[in-house]
């Protein structure tokens, strides 16, 4: 085998692909090659706001404080992928050339993200490294570009398990994006009766209603908080902000009937103005959800592999290596797709995939 790979590198908020070595796996370890890559809304926030993002991951540990911005992350973490080779101290119990996804962290390394870490190895590569000890093997009947929607779709999963939601309650879905769609399939699968989708794009109701949301708003025209609040009655409204809209955050807490939950898994990373007094009167919950458990995972891949989740559905575009910073453009302007997959190990421009 070559030891030279294509990697995209993100730098200064810009993508480009380059030869780089290809790792060896440390103890523990597994050497993979990527077969499909998504590109997360994460990847985009990180790509867009390099500096606040790593000031964060300083204030954390994850980057020395004296770091340089300037660092290249090689992105990736929705993932399938193919197992190349075993480093030492491993059991080695999948086969050579299995398919495999895992939750993107390295407990190798730290517990550091993969994708999102300085100095680690992505999934937008021909091959990265990952962690025999949370390997999943992927179905035969689930294709690889399903697979890597499972981390998505176990992110939505994680919000819903943290709201502690009851099935009379009233959800509000903000943002009908990957993540939005994972939480409305959630809420679905657990039962609940009333679940509004809230977009401002038309073109989103289809998706969400096909997903589980009993109906959609369009919050530029109706109030989606006072048809939750009707439906709730006497019951709790919970408010799953998968927007990543910073001023949302404030006017759902203005808005919120009493005693509600807003769970917030969008990303945030600028200071924000908030008036809590609202919050303090209405004695609202406000819980903050981030990745999820390796179980919500393992669930999220054999709820695809059952068929309870149309992953399809949520698939619009795929992508060669070369054509990353184009994918990347597109989704930096309005546009209507929701999950465009990245196939590391060939070339070609976006395309879009309809179902």
């Amino acid at each position: 085998m070559m030891n030279k790979m294509n990697s995209v590198a993100m730098q200064n908020g810009q993508l480009h692909v380059k030869q780089i070595d290809i790792p060896t796996p440390s103890a523990g370890q597994v050497l993979v090659k990527s077969l499909a890559c998504g590109i997360c809304g994460s990847d985009i926030h990180i790509t867009r706001h390099t500096a606040d993002v790593f000031d964060i991951y300083k204030n954390l540990g994850t980057m020395e404080q004296e770091a340089s911005n300037e660092q290249e992350v090689l992105l990736g973490h929705e993932y399938a992928a193919e197992i190349v080779s075993y480093g030492p101290e491993t059991k080695k119990e999948l086969a050579i050339g299995t398919r495999v996804t895992s939750v993107p962290i390295l407990l190798s390394a730290g517990g550091a993200g993969v994708g999102v870490t300085p100095g680690l190895y992505g999934a937008y590569s021909e091959y990265f490294i990952v962690d025999e000890a949370l390997l999943l093997p992927i179905p035969d009947a689930v294709p690889s570009e399903a697979a890597a929607i499972t981390e998505p779709l176990a992110v939505g999963l994680h919000a819903v398990n943290r709201a502690q939601i009851n099935t009379d309650d009233a959800a509000i879905v903000v943002g009908c994006g990957p993540i939005g769609l994972a939480a409305i399939a959630a809420l679905k699968l657990q039962g609940v009766k009333h679940i509004i989708a809230s977009d401002p794009q038309e073109s989103k109701k289809q998706i969400a209603l096909e997903f589980g949301a009993t109906e959609y708003v369009n919050p530029m025209a109706d109030d989606e908080v006072a048809r939750a609040t009707a439906l709730a009655g006497s019951n709790k409204v919970v408010i799953f902000e998968c927007a990543g809209v910073s001023r949302l955050l404030n006017d759902y807490i203005l808005r919120a009937p009493a005693k509600a939950k807003i769970v917030v898994t969008g990303v945030h990373t600028a200071p924000l103005n908030v008036n809590f007094a609202y919050a303090t009167v209405k004695e609202l919950d406000l819980i903050f959800s981030y990745y999820y458990q390796p179980e919500e995972f393992a669930e999220s891949l054999e709820n695809i592999a059952s068929g309870k989740i149309a992953w399809q559905k949520m698939r619009t575009g795929k992508v060669g290596i070369d054509g990353v910073q184009g994918a990347f453009d597109t989704l930096f302007k309005p546009n209507d797709h929701i999950k465009i997959i990245i196939e590391p190990w060939r070339a070609g421009a976006l395309e879009r995939v309809t179902n």
